[in-house]
């Protein structure tokens, strides 16, 4: 097969000695099975951005920060420096998650190197010896999608009191290897900590675990992990190995007014002691904001008096002459008038 234009350097430096064949192809990177010492890897080869169709990437990138402050103030400025910089924290973000989460327990694959952005990494196997397949290709029972699920749902909990938020958890980026499931594709994931949208993505990666799982198994049917999870994370309560109940119901927090002002009346008290310590002057109290006067309304426009409408008078025709259209009717004023019209026929 034609080799990678992206995994010529791997092999000109002896990373890896061979290339087999492609594994699979995702939304944002390419990955082929290489051999690696004589051992059978895996090599992840990141897309460039224009071929990437994932969306929303500023939701995953907030709070991302690298080590050197020109490169940081770049990467805000977004020049051409800086794009290259954000491209190249995207595609190293991976191999980092990974090896916080492998040190703090959770399932994921080892890395093995990661070379002019490109990550190598142990081989996930199925049964068979062969690459394990992906939760979306399995058929599963009752019972074995309930178990399944909790066993997901505990390296979740893992993950997010490692301060990572996977970000694009589903059936397509777990694999089922032959000794239980294992989470793969990092690039996205987010810390907790200083992400806004943290919360948001992992009750999405709970839910669509447990959608997936939930046409095996009635018993995920409104249960509300992710709400209960992120409630103990922000409580300070959450541990790897707490074992959520999926009940949920969020707290209202009711603002007493009175309380609030005694204690704003309190800290006026406190800066005035500090001032007067100080021998400074008392602060001259806010300015009563003016409030502005009602605009008075405009008086109405004085009514035109009501035209007369003048009545048109008919000219009358000279005697002897004949009309030359139709006669005009004649008014009367009173019936002498008439009888002296026909007195003169």
């Amino acid at each position: 097969m034609r080799v990678p234009e992206a995994l010529l350097p791997l092999l000109d430096g002896g990373v890896i000695h061979d290339v087999i064949r492609p594994l699979m192809s995702g939304k944002e990177a390419d990955v082929f099975l290489v051999e690696v010492e004589g051992d059978v890897m895996v090599a992840k080869t990141y897309k460039e951005a224009d071929n990437r169709s994932f969306k929303h990437r500023a939701d995953y990138t907030e709070g991302r920060r690298v080590k050197n402050s020109r490169s940081q103030r770049a990467m805000a400025k977004r020049s051409r420096f800086g794009k290259e910089e954000i491209e190249a924290a995207w595609r190293s973000a991976e191999v980092d998650v990974i090896y916080r989460l492998s040190s703090a327990g959770v399932r994921v694959p080892q890395p093995y190197a990661f070379v002019d952005g490109v990550l190598v990494m142990e081989l996930i196997r199925g049964w068979d010896g062969g690459p394990a397949p992906r939760l979306v290709d399995a058929r599963l029972t009752e019972q074995e999608a309930w178990d399944l699920f909790h066993m997901l749902l505990q390296e979740v909990v893992k993950m997010l009191c490692a301060g990572v938020v996977h970000g694009d958890l589903s059936d397509f980026n777990v694999l089922l290897a032959h000794d239980g499931p294992v989470i793969i594709d990092f690039p996205q994931a987010v810390d907790p900590a200083h992400n806004r949208n943290a919360r948001k993505l992992l009750v999405r990666d709970v839910r669509n675990l447990q959608s997936f799982l939930g046409r095996y198994t009635s018993r995920l049917d409104g249960k509300r992990y992710g709400d209960e999870m992120w409630a103990l994370y922000e409580g300070s309560e959450l541990r790897p190995d707490t074992r959520l109940t999926g009940r949920f119901q969020r707290k209202e927090v009711r603002t007493n007014p009175l309380s609030l002002l005694e204690e704003i009346e309190a800290m006026e008290a406190e800066s005035r002691k500090r001032r007067e310590d100080l021998g400074l002057a008392p602060r001259r109290p806010a300015r009563t904001p003016v409030q502005p006067r009602p605009a008075t309304p405009a008086p109405p426009p004085p009514e035109e008096p009501a035209k007369k409408k003048r009545r048109r008078r008919r000219k009358k025709k000279p005697e002897g002459a004949e009309a030359s259209g139709p006669s005009e009717p004649i008014d009367f004023d009173t019936s002498d008038d008439l009888d002296a019209f026909l007195s003169e026929d």
